[in-house]
């Protein structure tokens, strides 16, 4: 019985291996990790223009390549100070944010070719969401005439799927396991403790004092309120949460109703600095829900 078990067990895991999940042992149990899951973004659409008016001489024609990761330009028969436009649409089509920071430009023939595109720089595009640009060729005096020109668009992009936001279980784990020295936490301890000072630094709610573990202790206090705690107990427990997404990293490139992590923190703060009481379950449930985003 028990070999027909571990052969059973074994056989589950390696299916979903196959299918793309990775295991950790999390309090016991198993954790699937979501990082699997698709991040991508991509040419989805592409026209062109020029600048002639009166006269029909030179043509300019791009094509979406390469599944959508780069554009071909081509541009015949053109002379000098001819323009053409080429104008694109850019998608995250994955399911996380993406930073979209560039393009590059492969120019084999800088001489005849000055190409210069929209600066995309410190883009994020959230799942699902476009951004459109412009690329311009000059054709200089170089150029040689009833020539073909080609070059090539690719998109620059880090979509890292593994930041997303955790919840306030997640950072109660990381506090938990250093006081209660049990190593399975998937912080180390310094970064911790650098995250608390950085937030009493910033914060006018949080302050964290003394050794590391006193400074743990607090902010495991505060994440972990009792049983029928006050909703300034609760709202208090959710952004701590919070600002530990947002100084951690985990937080970038996200919102929720429009609102970035930094947003909500700064809503919640005002919130309780001025004693608004009546808005504190509804700071709460946006902290709450931010947390949750990435569902880990």
């Amino acid at each position: 019985m028990k070999s027909k078990l571990f052969a059973t067990l074994i056989l589950a895991m390696v299916t979903l291996g196959t299918i793309g999940y990775s295991y950790a042992c999390w309090n016991g149990g198993i954790h699937i990790n979501r990082c699997q899951t698709n991040c991508d973004v991509k040419f989805t659409y592409v026209t062109t223009t020029d600048n002639e008016h009166e006269k029909d001489v030179a043509n300019v024609n791009a094509e979406i390549t390469n599944e959508g990761n780069s554009i071909n330009a081509y541009i015949t028969n053109a002379y000098p100070c001819y323009e053409a436009y080429i104008t694109y649409t850019i998608q995250n089509t994955g399911n996380y944010p993406a930073h979209f920071y560039n393009l590059t430009i492969i120019n084999p023939n800088p001489e005849a070719l000055e190409i210069t595109t929209t600066n995309h720089t410190c883009t994020w595009l959230q799942s699902g969401e476009t951004v459109t640009g412009t690329t311009t060729v000059h054709i200089l005096q170089e150029a040689e005439q009833n020539m073909q020109y080609t070059f090539k668009i690719e998109i620059g992009v880090k979509c890292d799927p593994d930041c997303y936001p955790r919840t306030i279980g997640y950072w109660k784990h990381q506090f938990s396991s250093y006081l209660c020295k049990n190593g399975k936490a998937q912080v180390n301890a310094g970064s911790l403790g650098q995250y608390l000072d950085q937030i009493s630094s910033q914060s006018p709610i949080f302050e964290f004092t003394g050794t590391r573990n006193q400074k743990f202790q607090q902010a495991l206090a505060i994440l972990n309120p009792p049983n029928h705690s006050s909703m300034e107990a609760k709202l208090k427990a959710q952004l701590l949460a919070l600002w530990l997404n947002y100084v951690s990293g985990y937080a970038g490139g996200f919102k929720l109703e429009g609102m970035t992590a930094q947003q909500i923190i700064q809503g919640s703060e005002n919130a309780l600095t001025n004693h608004q009481t009546s808005q504190y379950e509804y700071w709460k449930n946006l902290c709450d829900r931010f947390n949750n985003l990435g569902g880990g």
